[in-house]
């Protein structure tokens, strides 16, 4: 039996689309984001003749035990388990899950999909265009147009069906078939007042020597790296935080490394781009249940400013 375990945007599907064409099939496919990696393990079940393929996703400080404990486990039920990311790992980290028996690929050089490529999928011109795709938009490069295209139809719909069938379509090799031209071209249309609405309602300002644009993001769509990049350029900051119900992402132009203010809250992620989870107080969740989302948000910039702060004086 083989089980896919990856990340829900692009570069996740991608992996498991290319695991797909290299493997041959795969038996089923998990669906999970960094901070519900640890509950998601540690439901799989699996062994003997049994193979585990984790894509796109690695461990937080927080998590990193019960993430371990979930392997160990695996591992010692016979199942193989095999890990591929481009996130950035302590070096600490690299060796406990190695020592564990995991076969892990981590490269930063690469997305994810690109790290799946080339281990296994290398040749396949099929998994070779799907790889270039998702890391012009992973890697914040933008220079493959047909990422734009495939990231929209990725993020159509949260759910899981949804994204198996995405996974389907592109481990079939249709690319830019005629149900990913309408789900882009819907896509766009929404994404236009997303993005107006944001630059309306956003906010800006300057913490311990970095420029910080923020805004809350209540709608489900992946645009989150859209949202963030156009509001750094419109309005010259260095870096955006996009506060969400429950988790928050950060996108740096490079000269902030937001992975280590995301660490500083118990997430991860890369150099550019990052996340963190949230638990707010219960008053914060009640008004965002109402509608009213300015203390949440407040409340999530504070976190990252104090991060900031903490980073910056080191």
């Amino acid at each position: 039996m083989r089980i896919v375990v990856t990340h829900t945007d692009l570069d996740g599907v991608a992996s498991a689309a290319i695991l797909t064409r290299s493997l041959g099939g795969v038996d089923k496919y998990v669906f999970a984001q960094p901070s519900s990696l640890p509950r998601v393990l540690s439901a799989v079940k699996c062994s003997g003749e049994c193979e585990v393929y984790v894509c796109d996703l690695s461990p937080n400080g927080d998590s990193l035990d019960l993430i371990l404990e979930a392997v160990r486990r695996l591992v010692g039920s016979g199942a193989g388990v095999w890990w591929f990311d481009h996130h950035v790992w302590d070096s600490s980290w690299i060796e406990a899950f190695r020592s564990a028996g995991v076969r892990l690929y981590q490269d930063t050089s690469t997305c994810s999909a690109g790290i799946v490529y080339r281990q296994l999928g290398s040749g396949d011109p099929v998994s070779e265009r799907i790889a270039r795709a998702a890391c012009s938009l992973d890697l914040w490069v933008f220079d493959d147009w047909l990422g734009n295209f495939l990231a929209r139809y990725v993020g159509n719909s949260g759910s899981e069906n949804w994204k198996r069938r995405a996974v389907a379509s592109l481990a079939s090799g249709a690319l830019l078939d005629e149900e990913v031209l309408r789900v882009v071209e819907d896509s766009v249309d929404r994404e236009l007042k997303v993005l107006s609405e944001a630059l309306r309602r956003c906010g800006v300002r300057e913490v311990c020597g970095v420029r910080v644009v923020y805004h809350y993001k209540s709608v489900k769509d992946h645009v989150t790296s859209y949202i963030a990049s156009l509001l750094m350029t419109r309005l010259g900051a260095d870096v955006a935080v996009i506060c969400r119900r429950g988790s928050a992402s950060l996108r740096s132009r490079g000269r902030v490394d937001v992975r280590e203010i995301a660490k500083e809250l118990g997430g991860g992620g890369h150099r550019s781009a990052a996340g963190f989870p949230l638990r707010p107080p219960w008053i914060h969740r009640l008004l965002l249940l109402l509608g009213i989302t300015g203390p949440y948000l407040r409340w999530c910039l504070a976190k990252v400013e104090r991060a900031l702060c903490a980073v910056a004086a080191r």
